[in-house]
Protein backbone atom coordinates (compact mmCIF):
# COMPACT_ATOMS: atom_id res chain seq x y z
CA UNK A 1 0.00 0.00 0.00
CA UNK A 2 1.28 3.75 -1.05
CA UNK A 3 -0.58 6.58 -0.01
CA UNK A 4 0.09 10.19 -2.27
CA UNK A 5 -1.28 13.60 -2.76
CA UNK A 6 -2.38 13.96 1.22
CA UNK A 7 -4.49 17.26 1.42
CA UNK A 8 -6.18 18.20 4.48
CA UNK A 9 -9.03 21.10 4.83
CA UNK A 10 -10.73 21.57 7.90
CA UNK A 11 -12.44 18.35 8.70
CA UNK A 12 -11.64 16.88 5.42
CA UNK A 13 -9.00 14.62 4.21
CA UNK A 14 -8.24 13.50 0.44
CA UNK A 15 -5.10 11.06 -0.82
CA UNK A 16 -4.53 8.52 -2.95
CA UNK A 17 -3.83 4.91 -2.47
CA UNK A 18 -2.09 2.67 -4.79
CA UNK A 19 -1.19 -0.87 -4.63
CA UNK A 20 -4.00 -1.98 -2.35
CA UNK A 21 -7.62 -3.79 -3.84
CA UNK A 22 -11.10 -2.77 -3.83
CA UNK A 23 -12.07 -4.83 -0.80
CA UNK A 24 -9.56 -3.33 0.91
CA UNK A 25 -10.52 -0.44 0.20
CA UNK A 26 -14.36 -0.92 0.57
CA UNK A 27 -12.84 -2.27 4.41
CA UNK A 28 -11.67 1.22 5.04
CA UNK A 29 -14.94 2.66 4.27
CA UNK A 30 -17.01 0.53 5.95
CA UNK A 31 -14.32 0.89 8.80
CA UNK A 32 -14.93 4.69 9.23
CA UNK A 33 -18.83 4.93 8.79
CA UNK A 34 -19.20 1.89 11.31
CA UNK A 35 -16.27 0.77 13.86
CA UNK A 36 -14.39 3.97 15.03
CA UNK A 37 -15.41 4.42 18.76
CA UNK A 38 -16.90 8.06 19.50
CA UNK A 39 -18.80 9.68 22.07
CA UNK A 40 -22.42 10.02 22.27
CA UNK A 41 -25.57 10.56 24.74
CA UNK A 42 -27.18 7.53 25.71
CA UNK A 43 -29.04 8.23 28.42
CA UNK A 44 -31.31 10.95 29.81
CA UNK A 45 -33.13 11.49 33.18
CA UNK A 46 -35.17 15.12 32.49
CA UNK A 47 -36.14 16.74 35.62
CA UNK A 48 -38.36 18.91 34.17
CA UNK A 49 -39.78 19.32 30.76
CA UNK A 50 -42.71 21.66 29.62
CA UNK A 51 -41.57 22.38 26.19
CA UNK A 52 -43.17 21.88 22.67
CA UNK A 53 -41.28 18.77 21.95
CA UNK A 54 -42.28 15.04 24.43
CA UNK A 55 -38.96 13.58 26.36
CA UNK A 56 -38.54 11.16 23.49
CA UNK A 57 -38.79 13.56 20.74
CA UNK A 58 -35.81 15.89 22.38
CA UNK A 59 -33.72 12.35 23.40
CA UNK A 60 -33.71 11.93 19.80
CA UNK A 61 -31.94 14.99 19.25
CA UNK A 62 -29.70 15.45 21.59
CA UNK A 63 -28.32 11.73 21.00
CA UNK A 64 -27.68 13.02 17.40
CA UNK A 65 -25.20 15.74 18.76
CA UNK A 66 -21.87 14.82 18.18
CA UNK A 67 -19.43 15.49 21.00
CA UNK A 68 -15.65 15.89 21.25
CA UNK A 69 -13.98 12.64 22.08
CA UNK A 70 -11.18 11.71 23.62
CA UNK A 71 -10.28 8.06 23.49
CA UNK A 72 -6.81 8.41 25.80
CA UNK A 73 -9.16 9.39 28.53
CA UNK A 74 -12.03 7.57 28.03
CA UNK A 75 -13.33 3.30 27.52
CA UNK A 76 -16.01 1.54 26.33
CA UNK A 77 -18.56 0.24 29.49
CA UNK A 78 -18.15 -3.49 28.18
CA UNK A 79 -14.06 -3.18 28.63
CA UNK A 80 -14.49 -0.93 31.85
CA UNK A 81 -13.55 -2.25 35.22
CA UNK A 82 -16.94 -1.07 36.27
CA UNK A 83 -18.82 -3.68 34.45
CA UNK A 84 -21.12 -1.52 32.60
CA UNK A 85 -22.75 0.25 35.31
CA UNK A 86 -21.49 3.43 34.35
CA UNK A 87 -18.19 5.20 36.34
CA UNK A 88 -16.27 8.13 35.08
CA UNK A 89 -14.14 6.22 32.95
CA UNK A 90 -16.65 4.89 30.76
CA UNK A 91 -19.25 7.98 31.12
CA UNK A 92 -19.97 11.64 31.06
CA UNK A 93 -22.27 13.21 32.57
CA UNK A 94 -24.12 16.45 30.71
CA UNK A 95 -26.43 19.05 31.92
CA UNK A 96 -28.78 21.20 30.66
CA UNK A 97 -31.26 24.09 32.11
CA UNK A 98 -32.92 26.34 29.99
CA UNK A 99 -36.31 28.58 30.30
CA UNK A 100 -38.38 30.23 28.53
CA UNK A 101 -38.60 32.49 26.40
CA UNK A 102 -35.78 31.37 24.70
CA UNK A 103 -34.14 28.91 22.28
CA UNK A 104 -32.17 26.09 23.66
CA UNK A 105 -28.63 25.27 21.64
CA UNK A 106 -25.94 23.22 22.38
CA UNK A 107 -23.90 25.40 23.44
CA UNK A 108 -26.19 25.23 26.57
CA UNK A 109 -25.73 21.92 27.44
CA UNK A 110 -23.04 21.94 30.50
CA UNK A 111 -20.41 18.97 30.64
CA UNK A 112 -18.60 17.62 33.77
CA UNK A 113 -15.44 17.40 31.11
CA UNK A 114 -14.59 19.98 28.78
CA UNK A 115 -12.95 17.23 26.53
CA UNK A 116 -16.26 16.16 26.25
CA UNK A 117 -18.92 18.45 24.67
CA UNK A 118 -21.16 19.93 21.64
CA UNK A 119 -18.81 20.13 18.89
CA UNK A 120 -21.04 22.75 17.37
CA UNK A 121 -22.47 25.93 19.66
CA UNK A 122 -25.32 27.09 17.48
CA UNK A 123 -27.19 23.40 16.79
CA UNK A 124 -31.42 24.52 17.94
CA UNK A 125 -32.45 21.87 20.06
CA UNK A 126 -36.11 23.10 21.15
CA UNK A 127 -37.50 26.97 21.14
CA UNK A 128 -39.02 27.71 24.56
CA UNK A 129 -42.48 29.94 24.79
CA UNK A 130 -42.68 31.78 27.98
CA UNK A 131 -43.54 29.53 31.33
CA UNK A 132 -41.44 26.52 29.17
CA UNK A 133 -38.53 24.71 30.81
CA UNK A 134 -36.14 22.55 29.89
CA UNK A 135 -33.74 20.62 32.63
CA UNK A 136 -31.92 17.36 32.46
CA UNK A 137 -29.27 15.48 33.29
CA UNK A 138 -27.60 12.55 30.54
CA UNK A 139 -24.99 10.34 30.73
CA UNK A 140 -22.66 10.10 27.25
CA UNK A 141 -20.48 7.06 26.52
CA UNK A 142 -18.13 5.16 23.87
CA UNK A 143 -19.85 3.43 20.87
CA UNK A 144 -19.50 2.57 16.94
CA UNK A 145 -21.51 3.47 14.09
CA UNK A 146 -22.76 -0.49 13.99
CA UNK A 147 -24.75 0.09 16.96
CA UNK A 148 -26.67 3.26 15.97
CA UNK A 149 -25.83 6.14 13.39
CA UNK A 150 -24.92 8.49 16.44
CA UNK A 151 -22.12 7.08 17.57
CA UNK A 152 -20.93 7.53 13.29
CA UNK A 153 -17.70 9.72 13.74
CA UNK A 154 -17.50 10.05 9.70
CA UNK A 155 -17.99 9.44 5.93
CA UNK A 156 -15.39 8.01 3.81
CA UNK A 157 -15.96 7.15 -0.13
CA UNK A 158 -13.30 6.55 -2.83
CA UNK A 159 -12.77 6.68 -6.76
CA UNK A 160 -11.24 4.50 -8.53
CA UNK A 161 -8.66 6.57 -10.80
CA UNK A 162 -7.29 5.33 -14.33
CA UNK A 163 -4.21 4.54 -13.01
CA UNK A 164 -5.57 1.93 -11.18
CA UNK A 165 -4.67 3.73 -7.76
CA UNK A 166 -8.06 5.51 -5.66
CA UNK A 167 -8.69 8.79 -4.54
CA UNK A 168 -9.98 8.68 -0.80
CA UNK A 169 -12.61 11.19 0.80
CA UNK A 170 -13.29 11.34 4.22
CA UNK A 171 -14.36 13.71 6.25
CA UNK A 172 -15.16 13.46 10.35
CA UNK A 173 -17.85 15.05 11.82
CA UNK A 174 -16.38 16.36 14.42
CA UNK A 175 -15.94 14.04 17.13
CA UNK A 176 -12.24 13.50 16.11
CA UNK A 177 -9.64 15.20 14.21
CA UNK A 178 -10.34 13.71 10.56
CA UNK A 179 -6.11 12.74 10.78
CA UNK A 180 -7.21 10.83 13.55
CA UNK A 181 -10.29 9.25 12.24
CA UNK A 182 -8.41 7.67 9.44
CA UNK A 183 -5.60 6.55 11.89
CA UNK A 184 -7.70 4.74 14.34
CA UNK A 185 -9.51 3.04 10.90
CA UNK A 186 -6.37 1.67 9.43
CA UNK A 187 -5.35 0.58 13.09
CA UNK A 188 -8.92 -1.36 13.03
CA UNK A 189 -8.65 -2.41 9.91
CA UNK A 190 -4.84 -4.21 10.84
CA UNK A 191 -6.49 -5.51 14.32
CA UNK A 192 -9.43 -7.39 12.19
CA UNK A 193 -6.95 -9.19 9.61
CA UNK A 194 -4.28 -10.09 12.87
CA UNK A 195 -7.48 -11.85 14.50
CA UNK A 196 -8.61 -13.30 11.55
CA UNK A 197 -5.04 -14.52 10.31
CA UNK A 198 -4.88 -15.98 14.15
CA UNK A 199 -8.45 -17.78 13.82
CA UNK A 200 -7.36 -19.75 10.70
CA UNK A 201 -3.45 -20.19 12.29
Amino acid sequence: MKVTNVKKEGKILEFDVSKVSASMMNTLRRTVISHIPCMAVEDIIYSTNTSILNDENLSHRIGLLPLTTDLDSYETQQNCSCGGEGCGRCTCTLELDVKGPDTAYSKDIKSQDERVRPVYDTIPLVKLMPKHHVKFEAKARIGTGKEHVKWQAGICSYELLDNGSYHVFVESYGQLPVEELVKKAFEVVGEEIGKLEKAVS
